[in-house]
Order: C-alpha cells, then sequence, then structure tokens
C-alpha cells in the first residue's frame, strides 16, 4: 500500500501540483544555448524572465516552428527552383546552400524571437480540473504559476500525468 496521499480533484489546486523550483531563462540567450539547457534540463520549455519579470514561455515547439518560418523564407529567396521538368541547379547545393541560410539566421536568434509573449498563467488556487480544461482548450503544455502577478512555479501536462499514475488523483 502506497503511503502517498490520494486526493479528490476538487480538493487539489495549481500549488499542489506545481513545481516551485522553477528553471527560466532570459529573452536575450541564444537558441543554441536554449538547445543546450533544454537538453541538460530534460525539458521541453521554460518560462522567461526578465529583471525578474515574466515576459514569455518558449519551447522547442516555438524554435521548430521558427526553423521551418526561416527555412520557407530561404526557399523563397534562393536561386533554387523547381517545376515538373525537374530542378534548374544542382539539387544538393541547393539544399545546403538553404540549410546553411537557415543554420546561420538560427544562430543569430535570441528567446525573445521565438518565445509566446504574454502567456497564459494560472494562479496558485485554480482548481486541478480547471488547469487541466485550461490546458486542453489552449493546446500548451505547461502554465506558470502565478501569485498577484508574481512567478511562483509552473505546471505541466507531465504533472497531471504524474498525479494519475502515482494514484495520487481520483475523480469523484
Amino acid at each position: 500500500m502506497s503511503t502517498k496521499q490520494t486526493m479528490s480533484t476538487k480538493e487539489l489546486t495549481a500549488v499542489d501540483v506545481m513545481s516551485s523550483a522553477v528553471r527560466t531563462v532570459p529573452s536575450d540567450m541564444t537558441l543554441p544555448d536554449l538547445e543546450k539547457e533544454l537538453i541538460r534540463e530534460k525539458v521541453s520549455g521554460f518560462p522567461v524572465v526578465d529583471q525578474g519579470k515574466l515576459v514569455g514561455v518558449v519551447s522547442r515547439a516555438d524554435v521548430v516552428r521558427q526553423i521551418c518560418a526561416e527555412r520557407s523564407v530561404a526557399e523563397y529567396v534562393s536561386d533554387f527552383h523547381f517545376d515538373e521538368t525537374g530542378f534548374f541547379e544542382d539539387k544538393m547545393e541547393s539544399f545546403k546552400d538553404i540549410a546553411d541560410r537557415v543554420g546561420e539566421r538560427i544562430e543569430s536568434l535570441k528567446v525573445g524571437d521565438v518565445m509566446i509573449k504574454d502567456p497564459l498563467t494560472v494562479p496558485t488556487g485554480m482548481p486541478v480540473e480547471r488547469v487541466a480544461k485550461q490546458f486542453m482548450e489552449h493546446r500548451v503544455h505547461r502554465f506558470p504559476v502565478t501569485d498577484h502577478g508574481d512567478l511562483v512555479g509552473i505546471v505541466t501536462t507531465s504533472d497531471l500525468v504524474r498525479l494519475i499514475a502515482d494514484r495520487r488523483l481520483v475523480t469523484s
């Protein structure tokens, strides 16, 4: 028998399930440095804090979205061209040129260039059931948890899954 207490979803709030040791990143961090931090911390995103104020949220998905946008721009402005008769330039050189352009651009970008500004947050007292509904409604995987506007934690979809897996969460 587990020593962990089972609680009803009506009793649990964001503060009960959040991680209070929140790792944050600054908006002026480079994307390569962000990727190193994501790997080191084994997470997929961070709250972005400048001068003690929450200014955004950044995730690996935001970086991928930017890479796709950069690739589209690079393809558009490159000399690479394809139509039903084939490629007008050597295909591999064109792909390499495009990749080089995207790589150079990505290395110059900062977290502030790709982050979601004015992120959605949840207050400490929000019931877990409502937090779960917010995850589904907004299609996100993390919410900074705030207390009177101050960042005090983060709650993720993994936190909710962990509660269920540990049998600490039951519905009534």
